[in-house]
């Protein structure tokens, strides 16, 4: 299972996606919601990932929330 771990703040959006040995497999930074959605669903296509842990940390809200993707359609940040 890989691991993606999105950084949300008043700054941007930092996207940092890690593989089952926890190897840094892709780094970006976005503005919106909407390139990084996109980027994240190409992602899951380029790299054929099946499952993902996904972190996303508010900065601004001090605050964490975990999900599972299971496919390309459940890799979607709001």
């Amino acid at each position: 299972m890989h691991v993606t771990i999105i950084e949300k703040s008043s700054g941007g959006l930092k996207l940092s996606v890690y593989s089952e040995n926890l190897a840094l497999v892709e780094s970006d930074s976005f503005n919106d919601f909407y390139t990084l959605n996109f980027h994240l669903q190409a992602l899951a296509r380029k790299h054929g990932i099946e499952k993902s842990l996904l972190v996303i940390h508010d900065k601004d809200k001090n605050a964490v929330d975990l999900s599972l993707a299971h496919d390309e359609n459940s890799f979607f940040v709001s």
